[in-house]
């Protein structure tokens, strides 16, 4: 998220010293500033939107009323916050929210917003579109207070109010606002729901002056970006894009607004016509106060798009020599585009694959200036660039230079080179970048990569001029083309996996994200669906073993059974291990299943006996046996009855006790009096947007269910649990699509959603994993040949940002292993020593030896099994020498 105002600005500083101006004392929660407190749990509340030009004068105006009411309320911590609110980046239905007030009644909500609609004359503030308006900046909506929140079985959280009967009922956030049916309104004023979208109903009637508005190409809070035509008359008919701003949105503490930046891209588009490669511009109109860009539709795609369609999710080496030509051309006129940019004395600031067009017409087009500024300008600039392409200092808040643009630029050859994020490239620094990038853009030239390494440097002096990059390019292309062929790819290094797995456990210890007060490790927080949450970018302490503490757990001690001895691994675990059974409130406790909840706490800590990383005792196998008299309620691996059994089979193991077997025979009754005719499993009620659905994959499908019957059937031989395997087998089997023009199969999601997903916790990847065990169990040569069709949807060469086992290339490798082990085919492990050689090339190598990615987080390098830098050091210490008998992660 980018703030839409420049943090480095004084005025971005908390609101808080105002309001003790003011005689208040407010709380400091979270991305708020509250004051006072409500027992209420539902009713009418009102908010007042604002912007952060006006907000110190708003809150003069306002908080007198409020205070003299004793009403509890909050505001926005500051500025930036704001910003973020009224840009839409804390979600959609909070954009204006400055203020959130909590009235005492609903009859007392009628009086106050009176007094404030006419208190807020003459100020300025967006649309609320999820209230109803009252005049003003004023807006109500009927909601929760004290919001009832409850979990649902996957651990998801949602709102809930009460209904006229007592019962729970969503607090939902529609847009426009529709009040529930209950709910009297107690507002004299006129109440009009606030205007979203910016289509006119019913047809094709014109829109502004003379366009038809035919799709929505880009939904987005501070304006949508529509498809239209432009149709004043017969002679005059062409395609148009439309930019919306909704008046007062992306508002900074100068006053100026979306619309403000629109009128701004349109000047200097008419400005730079003909001297620079940008689509023209009509002129900019408002209509209901809203502000609108129209702008030549240009048939074509983003360089992003592009890129991945001529790499194929591959590297650079392996492309076709048209498909290299063809970038390396828009890539020259990139340079072009931005060297007459320049030329004409403007910095673009937010380059970005987004923000680059390459046309049908074979021209590279630059996009969205909104926030460019003139080097002459000494005005405050317009918000910040797009993170992975914006230079540092840009970030920091220096004034606008040709060189952030040269940065963004390298950045974006970078992409094109590698089909990476540059956050991902880039995130090794000094020797280690250079040798990732050398490899991750194998058969590329040296001296190109020098200049676009050169580009990318910290030190704005230290960049070189685009010509210089220019030339380079031109030196690429030309020798393609007289060459004639496709350069040649670039044989893989060898490497010591058990020392790489040493560098990635020192990682986890030394360099992994912690909180500061329990020395533990962070996870990246779960997004929700409640519209109406305050949501924003955090990080948290979890229990669990896909994201959590008992994953990291889980990983060391893996780590210790492969021969990979850890500095400090016993202490950290010992430590971990104590904080776990200290059963600590964390937003997944209490939760049951493997992946997210108690069982895989349980799994974690009995591996790290089993590891001699801590001792056993009489306290660790209470918690244990507590865990397996938990009731079961949903059937996946990831959440219920497939992993919890599992989970119980593999404690039994570790522990070397058989009364956690009691649980896995209970949850094997569960799955088969559960299961379908047809072999496969329902999602019970409980999970909005789940329940009713029947899944293919492992995480939550009927793949996952049927290897934990496998192996349950086999370990206590149960052939209930065996016949429900075979059932659900050949509904897999059933269900598998042919990949066209080869030899592997794939899945779909669900039945009631057609995307194929090639991961572990959906797609044929992970079920390949349930056809490995059964053939290892049966013997059964059809699974084994429907596990070589799955696997063969696995490429090694595979250029993925995300890293980790639940969908990144780490679980792709696992299961490559686990291939070699179950078919006795060694080719598979040469795939997955393909696959760890990508991933050591996008991790930085510390000082110290530590090895440390960021593997799925953008910001942090977090340590969690299934989503973090643990995932990537089981998949290396099971490619060791030590850990080849290791099976994939929180399996049996």
């Amino acid at each position: 998220m980018n703030p839409s105002t420049d943090s480095a600005l004084p005025d971005t500083t908390s609101y808080l010293d105002h309001l003790h101006h003011l005689g208040l004392s407010p709380e400091i929660s979270g991305v708020w500033l509250k004051v006072g407190r409500t027992d209420r749990v539902q009713g009418w509340k009102l908010h007042v939107s604002g912007v952060p030009a006006e907000a110190h004068a708003l809150l003069d105006t306002i908080v007198p009323v409020l205070r003299a009411r004793q009403v509890p309320f909050k505001i926005a911590r500051d500025a930036t916050i704001l910003g973020l609110l009224n840009e839409g980046n804390l979600g959609a239905t909070q954009v204006g929210k400055f203020c959130t007030i909590y009235p005492a009644s609903d009859r007392d909500a009628g009086a106050l917003a009176t007094q404030l609609v006419q208190a807020t004359q003459g100020f300025n503030g967006p649309v609320i579109t999820s209230d109803m308006a009252l005049g003003n900046l004023v807006y109500a909506r009927y909601g929760g207070f004290n919001t009832i929140v409850e979990r649902d079985l996957l651990g998801q959280h949602h709102l809930y109010i009460r209904g006229a009967d007592g019962e729970l009922i969503a607090d939902a956030y529609t847009q426009p606002f529709v009040p529930p049916s209950f709910a009297a309104c107690p507002f004299a004023i006129p109440a009009a729901p606030a205007p979203a979208d910016a289509r006119p109903p019913g047809g094709p009637a014109t829109f502004g002056p003379g366009y038809v508005l035919v799709d929505v190409i880009k939904h987005h809070a501070k304006g949508n970006v529509y498809l239209a035509i432009l149709a004043r008359s017969q002679d005059s008919v062409a395609g148009r894009v439309i930019k919306e701003g909704r008046k007062h949105c992306l508002s900074d503490i100068h006053g100026r607004d979306i619309r403000v930046r629109l009128q701004r891209q349109g000047a200097i588009h008419a400005q730079l016509d003909g001297m620079v490669p940008l689509p023209a511009c009509d002129p900019y109109f408002e209509v209901d106060g809203n502000g609108y860009l129209p702008m030549a539709f240009l048939p074509g795609a983003d360089l992003e798009t592009v890129v991945q369609a001529n790499l194929k999710r591959g590297p650079w080496s392996a492309a076709g020599r048209e498909d290299k030509l063809r970038l390396l051309d828009a890539l020259r006129q990139l340079v072009d585009a931005v060297q007459a940019l320049h030329c004409a004395g403007f910095v673009h600031r937010d380059l970005s694959v987004s923000n680059v067009w390459l046309g049908d017409d074979g021209k590279t087009y630059l996009l969205d200036l909104e926030i460019a500024q003139h080097v002459g300008d000494c005005g405050p600039v317009f918000g910040k660039g797009t993170p992975g392409f914006m230079a540092p200092e840009q970030e920091a808040g220096a004034a606008p230079t040709f060189a952030q643009d040269i940065h963004a630029t390298a950045a974006l050859i970078l992409f094109a080179l590698t089909g990476l994020d540059p956050r991902r490239t880039l995130f090794a620094r000094a020797d280690s970048r250079v040798s990732n990038v050398r490899h991750l853009a194998a058969t590329v030239p040296d001296e190109l990569l020098a200049v676009v390494l050169a580009g990318l440097d910290d030190d704005p002096l230290a960049r070189p001029a685009l010509a210089a990059i220019g030339q380079q390019l031109a030196a690429y292309d030309a020798s393609l083309r007289a060459a004639g062929t496709p350069d040649g790819g670039m044989a893989r290094q060898p490497h010591d996996f058990a020392a790489c797995a040493l560098g990635a456990g020192l990682g986890l210890l030394r360099h992994a994200f912690r909180d500061p007060q329990s020395g533990l490790w962070l996870s990246a927080g779960l997004s929700n669906s409640g519209g109406g949450q305050e949501q924003a970018s955090s990080y948290e302490l979890r229990r669990g073993a896909n994201r959590g503490v008992a994953g990291v757990v889980y990983a060391l001690a893996r780590l210790a059974r492969a021969g990979v001895a850890v500095d400090g691994a016993a202490n950290a675990v010992d430590k971990a291990v104590a904080w776990l059974l200290a059963d600590t409130i964390t937003p997944d406790r209490g939760m049951p299943g493997l992946h997210f909840g108690d069982a895989g706490v349980a799994v974690g800590i009995a591996e790290a006996v089993r590891a001699g990383l801590v001792a056993p005792t009489q306290r660790i196998n209470e918690a244990i046996a507590r865990v397996f008299e938990a009731p079961i309620t949903w059937p996946d691996v990831t959440h219920g009855a497939a992993g919890q059994g599992m989970a119980a089979l593999m404690c039994a193991h570790s522990l070397g006790t058989d009364t956690p077997l009691a649980m896995a025979q209970r949850c094997a009754r569960y799955l088969v009096e559960h299961q379908a005719a047809d072999g496969s499993w329902v999602m019970p009620e409980g999970v909005p947007g789940m329940s009713g659905e029947t899944l293919s994959g492992f995480a939550h499908g009927v793949a996952g269910m049927v290897f934990f019957l496998l192996e349950h059937g086999e370990r206590c031989g149960d052939d209930t649990s065996r016949a429900a395997a075979q059932r659900g087998l050949r509904w897999l089997e059933r269900h598998a699509l042919p990949v066209d023009g080869a030899q592997a199969v794939q899945w779909r999601y669900s039945d009631r959603q057609g995307a194929l997903w090639n991961w572990w916790c959906h797609g044929a990847p992970g079920i390949a994993l349930t056809f490995l065990r059964a053939y290892r169990l049966t013997g059964d040569p059809a699974a084994a040949l429907f596990a070589r069709r799955a696997l063969d949807t696995i490429d090694p060469a595979l250029r993925a940002p995300n890293l980790t086992i639940c969908h990144g290339l780490s679980g792709l490798g696992e299961i490559l292993l686990e291939g070699a082990h179950g078919l006795g085919d060694p080719a598979y492990r040469d795939k997955a020593a393909a696959l760890a050689d990508t991933i050591l090339h996008l991790g930085h190598r510390c000082a110290d030896g530590s090895l440390i990615w960021l593997s799925e987080d953008p910001v942090a390098p977090t340590a969690d099994l299934m989503v973090g830098m643990g995932g990537l050091a089981h998949f290396l210490a099971r490619l060791s020498s030590g850990g080849q008998g290791m099976s994939f992660p929180l399996l049996p």
